[in-house]
């Protein structure tokens, strides 16, 4: 039996927290995972949705799960996906769930008129870089992802100038 791709509902929330856990667990982030059930709920259903989620389901076990984020490329004047996470159940790897998952989210994006489909690869996944580089995915040599955690959001937000309120 082939597996589903299906796009996850409110009632997948805690299956999609499990993915999350499974796939900070692989890498090595577990202590900085804040994800709730309510949140998915809340994040990935409510109203003003921040992202959604694809699932590999087969039997009723959901094997892997892609999560996607809306961008916008201003040079390309056009909608983008990003690939926020990706994770297949180590058991059911080169099963070509993957795979299956990133033709529904490139399927998503031709249907919505994306310009691109991106993602960020650990530099110490050489397994993952060759799976993206496979699929015509090619590596951006010349850009650093860069971020600004919490704190630095706070330092940096306290900076603001606000303007006055109208008299």
């Amino acid at each position: 039996m082939a597996p589903l791709i299906r796009t996850a509902t409110p009632d997948d929330a805690a299956e999609i927290v499990a993915l999350v856990c499974r796939l900070a667990a692989f890498e090595g982030g577990v202590d900085a995972l804040a994800l709730t059930e309510d949140i998915v709920r809340r994040d990935g259903f409510g109203p003003g949705r921040r992202f959604e989620v694809l699932l590999a389901e087969e039997r009723g076990d959901i094997l892997g799960g892609v999560i996607l984020l809306e961008s916008y490329s201003s040079w390309a004047g056009a909608p983008a996906l990003i690939i926020h996470d990706l994770y297949v159940d180590q058991a059911v790897r080169s099963r070509g769930l993957g795979r299956a998952l990133l033709a529904a989210a490139a399927d998503i994006a031709v249907a919505r008129g994306c310009c691109r489909l991106d993602v960020n690869v650990l530099s110490w996944n050489q397994a993952a870089r060759r799976f993206y580089q496979g699929l015509g995915f090619a590596s951006l040599a010349d850009w650093q992802p860069h971020r600004l955690d919490t704190e630095g959001l706070r330092r940096l937000a306290a900076l603001a100038v606000t303007p006055p309120e109208p008299a």
